[in-house]
């Protein structure tokens, strides 16, 4: 009765790895999930974004500027007048101007060109990054996601284990109660099945565990009722390795071109810095008029003298109008060496961009060449993985014969029953890691399509 006790409540506590989900997610799901919601993921998203607002920056920056502005201000006491250029005593004066001015650089030394063409590279870079953030997501869900069915089988293998003490376990007491065998094989078995019992708890926690971790990964907040669809795999993974060579699989990842887009930029930050050396050539028009309140003009009587009346508002603005053009160079002689620092800083940067690229290219290769050896191993051991099974099945089944006709020891039987668990799960766990590495070298070759334009 105890025991019986023991067993429902470790399955009460495993509820929540065996209860009937609201949904199943396959690992194409998962993936997709993952990839419209992650948050590193809409993050990088951002950085495309600012990347766009840079590149617009950069083209618009060949427009002209363009601007216009007007002022309309009241003097009084001694107000000067505009017609006679004499001071009027006590005498309030509303006065106003306008304007409207352009300008534009003819000539920067070739600066918004490269600049253009470094928003160009910044934009490539950023989209690069996206991809590779992308990219390492769908791997972590998928490494998440086979990591579950490799605990889900040591789970059931752990719970197949218990059972079958258990049964041996009511067997043995049969057995005791005839006089058959002594009490210390029962509580020898006793303390086994106990063991296992520790085992299974063990196994259902690291589920749960496993579950929260993809969950975390998909942005999925209730995850104790998350549930996954096995994978139906042959021998070697349900996929076919793409034949390639190393320099077309480190050439085909998203980390690979950025690190060539940030070359990219770098040379393109040189070319700017060396623009300074040379002179500028601005090209400004205007247009401006004003209005004064104390501005008269004169009018001639019929009698040969003149009267002075009060300018009036748009007459004034008609009267007043001018304009002008500007053309002007600016020629750089002496800067306190600040154009040639920024040079040799902008010569440094594009070396050490350089030679992040070929730290690039060298850790690609050994992680493509590690996920080829580790892929070309867990074959190996999946088909030594597989005879060991084999072996397995058939050394329980010929000692479990023997026990119950009393031809061994109870230890015996459970050495044998514990290679066995350990042949079933060390052959889901090679058969995954087959898929999960098969998979690495697929996503390496053919690297994550870009979708985004600009």
């Amino acid at each position: 009765m105890r025991t019986m006790t023991v067993i429902l409540a470790m399955l009460a506590a495993g509820t929540l790895c065996a209860q009937t989900p609201s949904k199943v997610w396959t690992l194409d799901e998962c993936v997709g999930y993952a990839l419209e919601h992650n948050i590193e993921i809409k993050r990088q998203e951002l950085g495309v974004s600012n990347s766009e607002i840079g590149l617009s920056e950069s083209r618009w920056d060949y427009a002209p500027s363009l601007s216009a502005g007007s002022s309309y201000s009241i003097s009084s006491g001694r107000v000067l007048d505009q017609t006679t250029y004499e001071f009027i005593e006590n005498n309030v004066v509303g006065s106003s101007s306008a304007s409207v001015s352009g300008s534009m650089q003819v000539f920067s030394g070739m600066r918004r060109h490269y600049a253009l063409k470094k928003a160009k590279a910044s934009m490539k870079a950023s989209l690069a990054d996206l991809a590779s953030v992308r990219q390492d997501i769908e791997q972590n869900v998928t490494a998440a996601y086979l990591q579950i069915l490799c605990d889900q089988e040591n789970l059931a293998s752990a719970r197949e284990m218990a059972s079958m003490l258990e049964s041996q376990m009511e067997r043995i007491q049969t057995m005791v109660d005839l006089g058959r065998v002594t009490e210390a094989d029962l509580l020898q078995i006793r303390s086994q099945h106990y063991a296992a019992l520790n085992d299974v708890a063990a196994a259902e926690g690291q589920c749960r565990l496993s579950k929260m971790e993809l969950c975390q990964l998909l942005e999925i907040q209730d995850w104790e009722d998350f549930a996954i669809e096995p994978i139906e795999t042959d021998e070697y993974g349900g996929m076919q390795l793409f034949p390639s060579t190393d320099s077309i699989a480190v050439e085909s990842r998203p980390e690979y071109r950025s690190a060539e887009a940030g070359v990219e930029v770098a040379r393109r930050n040189l070319q700017i810095a060396r623009a300074s050396y040379y002179p500028t050539l601005s090209l400004s028009a205007g247009y401006g008029t004003s209005y004064s309140g104390a501005r008269q003009k004169a009018v001639q009587n019929t009698d040969g003298t003149y009267r002075y009346e009060a300018n009036p508002f748009f007459r004034q603005y008609l009267d007043n109008g001018s304009s002008y053009l500007s053309l002007s160079l600016n020629i750089p002689i002496f800067s306190g060496m600040s154009t040639r620092n920024s040079v040799r800083r902008a010569r440094n940067a594009s070396m050490d961009a350089q030679y992040a690229l070929q730290t690039v290219r060298k850790q690609l290769s050994r992680e493509y060449e590690q996920a080829l050896i580790e892929y070309q191993t867990s074959c190996r051991q999946y088909e030594t993985a597989r005879e060991q099974l084999a072996y397995a099945e058939e050394a329980a089944r010929m000692m479990t014969e023997k026990y119950n006709l009393g031809k061994t020891d109870f230890t015996s039987w459970n050495t044998a029953m514990t290679e066995l668990a350990k042949a079933k799960y060390a052959m889901g766990t090679m058969r995954y890691s087959m898929y999960l590495y098969l998979g690495m070298i697929k996503t390496i070759v053919l690297g994550t399509p870009n979708t985004l334009k600009y």
